[in-house]
């Protein structure tokens, strides 16, 4: 099978005014740099807030301007003051971006906006009942979240903890997953989650797999001849759902927001 592949980084926590206000993760290996910075300057920070904006804001250019190995060295000797910068720690890391993401909800806290900043973390199981809104009930917690190629957030997102290995190496286990609710519509080729109904009482069993499905036409009409959800990892088997089972598609997946960072405890204060 394809393993998920992993390296050792190091990330910095950024403080100001007494609180976290962002995360730098690095790998002084390759020189690539990650960075997770709060933008809620306005709602704590009061007349600090134009000023830290800044100094935050130019961090990435300094990191490309200095390259990393120097730009960390000239963090760790000269912030002290407006805006302090923790020791360096070493975390596990699969991709830089979904670690930072990762530890910066591990260590700072931000004013939560719903549907507009943060989206709820649910139980998969909660993710069958209710639509839109309805699913944060009972939410774990909210997390700030950024999803590529979307500029507005929208409430029929959720965040998922994936468990199992069944779509490694893409989807680690232990990873937070962006989904969409699903209303209907093709789902060819796409992953789901999909909810195995045993009974009319019985909330029945969940996958995360690839959906895909054979037809038989028959003038104007069609029916499905199989439906299979498919592993990435070939360890696993296929999941067959017979046309005398009663399932339900739950959800599209959009992408992995943060892997799994093992072995590192939350600091305080933020």
């Amino acid at each position: 099978m394809a393993a998920v592949l992993t390296r050792t980084v190091e990330y910095r926590v950024l403080e100001a005014l007494g609180e976290n206000c962002g995360v730098i993760v690095a790998d002084p290996e390759t020189g690539e740099c990650a960075f997770r910075f709060r933008t809620d300057f306005d709602e704590w920070a009061g007349e600090e807030a134009g000023v830290l904006s800044e100094l935050i804001g130019q961090l990435p250019a300094l990191q490309q301007e200095m390259g990393t190995r120097a730009f960390l060295q000239w963090m760790d000797e000269t912030l002290s003051n407006t805006l302090r910068v923790s020791a360096p720690a070493q975390a596990i890391a699969i991709d830089l971006e979904r670690t930072a993401q990762a530890l910066y909800r591990r260590h700072v806290r931000t004013h939560v906006r719903p549907y507009e900043t943060h989206l709820p973390l649910i139980p998969i199981e909660l993710a069958a009942g209710g639509f839109g809104r309805d699913k944060a009930r009972g939410a774990e917690e909210w997390v700030e979240a950024r999803v590529p190629g979307r500029r507005r957030l929208s409430d029929d997102l959720f965040l998922v903890r994936v468990q199992g290995r069944s779509m490694e190496p893409d989807i680690p286990d232990g990873s937070i997953c962006v989904f969409r609710s699903y209303y209907g519509g093709s789902r060819r080729n796409g992953i789901y989650i999909v909810q195995r109904i045993a009974t009319l009482d019985e909330g029945g069993e969940f996958t995360l797999k690839r959906y895909s499905s054979g037809k038989e036409i028959r003038g104007d009409q069609w029916r499905h001849t199989r439906i299979t959800m498919r592993p990435e990892n070939p360890e696993y088997e296929d999941w067959d759902l017979r046309e005398d089972e009663r399932y339900v598609t739950i959800a599209e997946f959009v992408c992995v927001l943060e892997d799994p960072v093992p072995g590192e405890p939350a600091r305080s204060g933020g």
